[in-house]
Order: C-alpha cells, then structure tokens, then sequence
C-alpha cells in the first residue's frame, strides 16, 4: 500500500484530504501543518508520497519542498494550492515538484497521479524526462505572463482535455494552441523553450517531442 504524508496549514482540510485518500488505498502515516513539520515528517517517515500545500504561515510549503529535495532529490512531492503568485511557481519549478494540483482537488485526478508516481512498475527515466519536459514548458508559457498562461492550460482543457503535463506524449495540442495564439511570434516561443530544455535535448524522446512542436 502506498504511504502518505499530509501537510496543510488547516487542519480541516488535513483532516477531509486524509480520510479521502484512505478511502482510496492510500494510508496517510503522517499529518503536518507547515513546511518545518513536513520536512521532519519526510525524514522520519519515508512516506511514498508527501502532499504538500503552498502557503503555509512560518515555514511554507517553499521551505519543507527545499529542505526534502536536500533529503531525497527523487522524493514524491505533490504540491496542492488555491492561488500562488508568478513567483512562488517559478522557485517551485526549480524545486521540481512531482505534480501540482489545484484546488478544489478532484478526487480521481490525485489518485490517478499517486499511482503514476508511486506505481513500481512505471518507467521512472522515462516519467523524470516528462517531468523535466513539462518544468520546462512551464517556466517557458510563465514567462508569457500568468494570464498567458493560465489560458494556454485553459485551452488546452477545454479543446483537447489534457494537462500540460499530457502536451510531452501529445506535442502536438500544445504546437496547435500556441501557434494560433502567438503567430509571428510562436518562433520565438520555441527559442526561449530550447534554452530551458537546453538540459534534456540530448535525448532522443524529448528531440521527438520539440521536433512536433517545430514542425
């Protein structure tokens, strides 16, 4: 069974989002209410996953991700938030969380994802490249500006039903959006794109995924 940390300053919310995923074959071994206790939490536990929220009084959810990737720089970590500032996504990404989820949570959408993360029979180079890719692609549309970006994932909702993190098997949704959007300018787009990917372009299924994007 897959084991579970839980952390949020509102112990409600802890209380509700523990007893979901219990119900879910999920056991919840730990709760914590800021980054300070999630790290500990992390160190002593060794949970499969940590949920995570963002903004926390005292020690945030920036704090507890920053001191677990210290630990453990493969360590699960989902992070849960109802708002961040253009700042708080950008440091995130450096932190490479595993996945980020929006509240209100759905229920299938973060079971989906602990069992994608946490499954022993998952790819794991392969599920990092996607998760590396999909940072990228992040920092790269956050650059646009946050209203640009929360209507590339807006639309991508809306006529493909996909995430972001769905654009690194189905390139070309993302290609399609973008290009309709930005125009004359969707070039430029792919430019700044390579230089975050700079890291990962060696491989041969990420040169597959931005040879869609360009073509």
């Amino acid at each position: 069974m897959i084991r579970a940390v839980v952390v949020d300053d509102d112990r409600d919310t802890v209380a509700l989002f523990s007893e979901i995923l219990q119900g879910n074959n999920i056991k919840v071994v730990g709760t914590g209410y800021n980054g300070q206790e999630a790290a500990f939490l992390y160190q002593k536990l060794k949970p499969d996953v940590i949920f995570l929220d963002v903004i926390m009084p005292v020690y945030d959810g920036i704090y507890g991700i920053t001191k677990i990737r210290e630990m453990n720089s493969d360590a699960v970590v989902i992070i849960t938030t109802n708002q961040m500032t253009i700042n708080a996504q950008i440091a995130l990404n450096k932190l490479r969380p595993s996945a980020v989820i929006k509240e209100p949570i759905d229920v299938n959408e973060i079971i989906k994802k602990v069992n994608q993360l946490c499954a022993p029979s998952l790819d794991s180079e392969n599920q990092m490249k996607k998760i590396m890719v999909t940072l990228a692609l992040k920092n790269t549309l956050l650059e646009l500006g946050i209203h640009e970006y929360d209507k590339i994932v807006s639309l991508l909702q809306k006529d493909y039903s996909c995430t972001l993190e769905d654009c690194y098997e189905n390139p070309e949704y993302l290609r399609n959006i973008l290009k309709d959007l930005f125009g004359d300018s969707y070039p430029d787009i792919l430019n700044s794109l390579s230089e975050n990917m700079k890291d990962i372009l060696t491989h041969q299924s990420v040169k597959d995924f931005f040879q869609v994007l360009n073509t």
